[in-house]
């Protein structure tokens, strides 16, 4: 299930800005060869010899696409934004701690399988090593001043992945939904 999500992850968020150069075929840190294309409309397409490659490769590419997001994306149910966007993302941070989706992340990974786990740390290693190809970090750190990323942990890609189930399965709105449908029948 780890596989499908980082897939999900990497499919909602490929699309977006690729003009990031030369895509790597032989990186330290993959086995072996991999191919990289981009279609017209700018998703990725990965072809590698083994999973590990693989995961590395979306890794990278997702990095590529979408590093800035990525990170909101990790430090929002983390209770961490305020640290990339200031003190106004304070309120939001206490609640997301409260709520915990990151601890129940840290619970998961103390479950999952070690397949699941070498797929989250070869994505892990693949946007750590997309970071540090990188010369200055993306216009938007530049925007805030920031010149250091947080390198990513597999912790990260599990508080993502539990933040989005989170979102899925449960909305405040959700509560007037049910009271409509009380009142209707």
């Amino acid at each position: 299930t780890i596989a499908i999500v980082i897939g999900m992850m990497i499919s909602a968020h490929a699309a977006g800005n690729h003009s990031h150069g030369e895509r790597p075929t032989k990186l330290a840190g993959l086995h072996a060869a991999v191919q990289v294309t981009r279609d017209v409309y700018g998703i990725a397409h990965i072809r590698a010899g083994n999973d590990h490659d693989l995961y590395f490769m979306q890794g990278y590419v997702h990095a590529q696409d979408r590093l800035f997001q990525m990170d909101v994306s990790r430090r929002r149910p983390s209770g961490t934004l305020a640290e990339l966007l200031g003190p106004a993302a304070l309120p939001s941070d206490v609640q997301l701690r409260t709520i915990g989706i990151r601890r129940a992340a840290e619970r998961s990974l103390e479950v999952i399988s070690p397949e699941s786990k070498a797929a989250l740390q070869a994505y892990t290693d693949g946007i750590n090593a997309y970071v540090v190809s990188l010369d200055k970090l993306p216009p938007e750190y530049q925007a805030l001043e920031i010149s250091e990323f947080q390198p990513w942990t597999v912790l990260d890609t599990m508080t993502v992945a539990k933040s989005l189930t989170f979102g899925l399965s449960f909305a405040l709105d959700d509560i007037q939904n049910t009271i409509a449908l009380q009142t209707y029948t």
